[in-house]
């Protein structure tokens, strides 16, 4: 979870059940020389914000995340694998890996699935803090040799986007989540400062348009995102939404804050690749109502 600089480039291809081994096995080629050479201890932070499975767009898919397992442990063979997901407001995990199929697609691939909230926790001091002078980390996260942020491609109703940086926020330990929903990009900032992934893999296989992260509509682009510089992920993955990073809070906020290069290099095997081609319908006068809202009143709308 080192904060070094990181290369900008981030690497778009086709992401489906058929050909998902391949896509993972490129990425993880492309930014080799970012990952570990040996690994004994593997993370994965899956996005499991609801009961919800994954044809709805707002979960990860437990076949992609077989393929994933499986490329992860060709390539190191010796390391242990973990899923991680942490409860929240209104979900449990360990019902969530049971319920979406998670639990059975990390065994049947050799994985194991790991509830942070059951785990020891180290305290961590944040510089230059907006709202959280010290974060609480899930000491496995210590502990992992390499710890690969497996994000969704996503519209969400207070954040506009979810992707790489607001995946962490799930890691915060607290379960009622929701009381920080008034100031979530401070929250995301600060998070995104101390936790750090080695690769982000965002995966837009079927992404969520309308007022997600649990609620819109399924938006199938057969799309995976990936890169080690998360808000440079999260940029491009904004772009595909039809959303200028720029002006999504918290991906211009971690920029500000050194968490990574909102400008990114893309680099894509998709021929004649255009983010016209992906654009998300997105209710932005309800998103400006939530944020109205979230201003004078100080909490999340939903």
């Amino acid at each position: 979870m080192e904060n070094t600089p990181r290369s900008n480039r981030v690497y778009v291809t086709r992401l489906d059940h058929d050909t998902a081994r391949e896509a993972f096995a490129r990425a993880a080629q492309r930014y080799a020389a970012s990952l570990p050479s040996a690994c004994r201890l593997i993370s994965i932070k899956v996005n499991l914000c609801d009961y919800r499975m994954a044809d709805s767009g707002a979960t990860t898919d437990p076949l992609l995340l077989g393929a994933l397992i499986d490329v992860l442990r060709q390539r190191y063979p010796q390391a242990e694998v973990l899923v991680l997901e942490n409860d929240a407001t209104s979900v449990q995990a360990e019902t969530l890996f049971s319920l979406l199929g998670i639990r059975d697609a990390a065994e049947r691939h050799g994985a194991k699935v790991f509830n942070v909230a059951d785990d020891k926790w180290v305290t961590k001091p944040v510089p230059d803090p907006r709202i959280l002078h010290e974060l609480e980390v899930p000491e496995v996260l210590c502990r992992s040799d390499l710890f690969v942020n497996f994000a969704k491609l996503k519209t969400n109703a207070l954040t506009k986007t979810t992707g790489a940086l607001k995946n962490i926020f799930a890691f915060y330990r607290a379960k009622r989540k929701v009381v920080f929903h008034g100031r979530i990009d401070d929250v995301l900032v600060d998070m995104n400062k101390i936790i750090r992934p080695h690769i982000c893999l965002t995966d837009g296989y079927i992404g969520m348009e309308g007022q997600g992260p649990a609620f819109g509509r399924p938006k199938k682009c057969g799309l995976l995102v990936a890169g080690v510089d998360p808000v440079a992920v999260d940029a491009c993955s904004s772009r595909i939404m039809g959303f200028n990073p720029r002006f999504v809070d918290h991906i211009r906020m971690c920029h500000r804050a050194g968490a990574g290069e909102i400008r990114f290099q893309l680099d894509t095997d998709i021929c004649g690749f255009s983010y016209r081609d992906y654009r998300f319908q997105y209710g932005r006068l309800e998103h400006i109502a939530r944020a109205v809202l979230r201003k004078h009143v100080g909490v999340g709308a939903g």
